[in-house]
């Protein structure tokens, strides 16, 4: 495939990006997991702030079925500086400016996700731990909550926990397993998945399908034969990008590839094939598409190698493809674009 890249912008130690579409046109918002900003950039490259502080900002995720809205995650610093991590709620006005509520804290949140469980939207959250002495105290493991949402989603919610004891609790995935919605979460333990509910007396089903430490994970059917693949970092923010298939009810590797500090790994359709990303942020920092080739191969592509990506987003619009990432090693905000040829 083609790829063409452009530079948005810079920001320190920028970490998570979102494509947003908001009135027929797209919008990127890229923020710092440092002290600073959240920013916008327009399709012309205009750039407005979303806010300017105080940052900290692991996630922005966008409401289902909701444009323009979206929660996301403040105050947690490196290195794991997150006691006093909060969300947030954020809304897109006609004019192009946001109006940015705090909902509640939730101390040491890494990931989350909005899902729609039974026509109800829910919370979903990962939490990297209970709390920390000291940087590499790990004592204290993560859990994962889940809340009922108000339809004022600038309210506090009550968090149940459905999976506790999670270890540098740090991989999340919302796709979907065996044939039904399931958010991964991902852990020293292993990797567990975690069954969205499709009728509201349906309780949140935990199961394990892997037990080795797992940083970070995606899905999707790289082969085209109906099941679907597994692509993780391996361990602990891990030196290997490795891909499973379930053979005879067993995941094994078929694929794997060395990172320093991998740290992206996403799974999806990129122009119609199924595909993974996976990227390092340190050493080579390659950031490599993998697709399966007609010799049935895992074949890679470099979409970059200079950035040291922290997160992506990916977003088909238009008949096209694009990459956002937080080049974090360098303060870069680019976008790829990503075309068959």
């Amino acid at each position: 495939m083609n790829i063409t890249k452009k530079i948005l912008g810079h920001l320190d130690r920028v970490y998570a990006v979102t494509i947003m579409p908001y009135k027929n046109k797209l919008y990127y918002l890229a923020a710092t997991e440092g002290q600073g900003a959240c920013l916008m950039y327009d399709e012309d490259g205009n750039v407005s702030t979303v806010w300017d502080g105080p940052g900290g900002t692991m996630n922005i995720v966008l409401i289902p079925g909701r444009e323009g809205e979206f929660i996301a995650t403040q105050q947690f610093f490196p290195t794991f500086n997150a006691k006093e991590s909060t969300i947030v709620y954020g809304k897109m006005n006609e004019d192009l400016t946001f109006t940015i509520k705090e909902i509640m804290s939730i101390p040491y949140l890494h990931r989350f996700d909005v899902v729609n469980a039974a026509g109800e939207l829910w919370f979903v959250g990962a939490t990297l731990c209970e709390d920390k002495a000291f940087q590499d105290d790990w004592s204290k493991p993560g859990k994962v909550q889940v809340a009922k949402l108000d339809r004022d989603l600038s309210k506090p919610f009550k968090l149940e926990p459905i999976l506790q004891g999670i270890t540098k609790n740090h991989g999340f995935c919302h796709g979907a397993w065996k044939g039904q919605e399931a958010i991964m979460i991902s852990g020293a333990q292993g990797l567990f998945v975690i069954y969205v509910p499709s009728t509201e007396a349906a309780v949140w089903q935990v199961e394990q399908i892997m037990n080795h430490e797992v940083s970070d994970m995606a899905v999707c059917d790289i082969d085209g034969d109906g099941e679907l693949e597994i692509a993780t970092i391996e361990g602990f923010h891990g030196p290997k990008g490795t891909i499973y298939k379930e053979i005879e009810g067993v995941l094994k590797e078929i694929h794997t590839h060395e990172y320093e500090f991998g740290h992206v790994v996403w799974g999806g359709v990129i122009n119609s094939v199924p595909a993974f990303i996976i990227g390092g942020r340190k050493g080579k920092m390659e950031l490599i598409v993998y697709t399966q080739d007609e010799a049935g191969s895992i074949a890679e592509q470099i979409i970059d190698n200079t950035g040291g990506a922290s997160n992506i987003d990916v977003y088909e619009w238009k008949d096209k493809v694009f990459v956002l990432a937080a080049n974090r090693q360098i303060g870069e905000i680019a976008l790829y674009s990503l075309k068959e040829g």
